[in-house]
């Protein structure tokens, strides 16, 4: 008889910051010189995509330990705590957190957390600059150390900074892989993209996207251009505003430390006792099933081994039953969390601000709000320099980021 051929499907899984903690402690690695400002590349950190399927209900989702109210906060906590690490390194310029799909920056960050409770925190990365050159796009993993909830641990502050600090090295090597001409041309590139946005009738034709969608400089203004001086102007404008919006982040950011901090660790001594009860109810109902198995095989051609059958069918049905008992035990698990969640997004509600006289509410309208203010911008730019209103030409720009957003 012909044997079935065994195919064996090769599976890889990339760990960056791998399961266990052997790589455990990993610093950011911090600028041992003084990189000249002409060398600095600005980085933009986008609100990241929280990972909600929206084909599932919120009931659902929440059955699978996804809290919806809670990613969308953590969508913006994730991104403000990656701001901190790379600036905390010295390897870059300004570092900002912008609204999705928002703003001209020389290097973009994109996100989406794939997974993330006390004890697991995933996420995929995408990193891009402003040419439209992709650095990288990878998913990120780290389990966390038990000792980061001990009370009595110390060195412990972000559970997850590991990651944070490998997200963070990743992006500086890549970087690091530029030439310093490579290096200008993204800056200008940058300048020019903002420009192009500005005011796409006089730099709209600047810039051209290859096949690949990159972007090439075809013409630079001369120094002396007013008119590029005063679109760098406005720029500087339109980033003391994203500052002002990442005050308000940062705020935003503080107030959800301590809070998020406990439902952390209570998620992550819930999804312990989750996972040892899954697993306990599962043992049960496989006992439970070789137990029947074994007591209809059995041989009954005696009183006695009729007994022990019938004592080994009733025995495998009251384990199985004592499985699903322990599976509705641990639907008590996921209620908790979904309780605890539900308090603490009440505590971290999104915020109404006030910025240039115009009202900001930092969840779903910031997007719409800084395209008000981009407009605004770009009436003052006409104002100043006495540009006609509406004009087709449209600037060159760089291609969508996939499914991240």
């Amino acid at each position: 008889m012909r044997q079935p051929r065994l195919h064996i499907v090769p599976v890889v899984l990339m760990l960056v910051c791998g399961q266990g903690h052997a790589d455990r402690r990993i610093a950011a690695i911090q600028a041992t010189t003084e990189i000249p400002p002409a060398e600095l590349l600005d980085v933009g950190i986008e609100v990241f995509n929280p990972g909600v399927s929206l084909k599932k209900t919120r009931n659902e989702s929440e059955e699978m330990g996804v809290f919806r109210d809670l990613r969308e906060s953590e969508a913006r906590f994730i991104p403000y705590h990656l701001k901190n690490t790379l600036e905390s390194t010295g390897q870059w310029g300004a570092v900002r957190v912008l609204p999705r799909d928002t703003g001209v920056t020389d290097v973009l960050v994109r996100g989406r957390i794939v997974k993330s409770t006390g004890l697991e925190l995933r996420l995929v990365i995408r990193v891009e600059d402003a040419t439209g050159r992709v650095w990288r796009e990878v998913e990120y993993r780290r389990e966390v150390d038990p000792m980061a909830y001990d009370e009595r641990a110390v060195g412990f502050g972000e559970p997850y900074q590991d990651l944070y600090n490998k997200i963070a090295n990743s992006i500086r090597e890549s970087r690091d892989k530029l030439s310093t001409n490579e290096i200008y041309r993204i800056r200008e590139v940058s300048r020019l993209r903002f420009a192009a946005e500005l005011v796409p009738a006089v730099y709209g034709d600047y810039l051209s996207a290859t096949r690949s969608g990159k972007l090439v400089i075809e013409n630079l203004p001369a120094d002396d251009d007013p008119m590029i001086a005063r679109a760098d102007l406005i720029r500087s404008r339109d980033n003391m505003f994203i500052d002002t919006v990442n005050e308000y982040y940062a705020g935003f950011y503080v107030r959800m430390q301590r809070s998020y901090s406990e439902f952390r660790k209570f998620s992550y001594e819930e999804e312990r006792a989750l996972k040892r009860q899954k697993s306990e109810a599962t043992k049960r109902k496989w006992l439970g099933g070789l137990l029947i198995l074994g007591g209809i095989l059995a041989d009954a051609d005696s009183y006695a081994g009729q007994a022990a059958k019938e004592a080994a069918v009733i025995g495998g049905y009251m384990t199985i039953r004592s499985g699903f008992q322990m599976s509705e035990e641990a639907k008590i698990h996921v209620a908790a969390m979904r309780e605890l969640a539900a308090s603490f997004d009440m505590e971290v509600a999104p915020m109404l601000v006030d910025v240039e006289g115009e009202t900001l509410r930092l969840q779903g309208s910031a997007e719409s709000q800084y395209q008000e203010w981009s407009q605004l911008l770009t009436e003052i730019f006409k104002a100043e320099t006495g540009l006609p209103g509406d004009t087709d030409a449209a600037p060159a720009s760089t291609p969508a980021a996939g499914d991240l957003n």
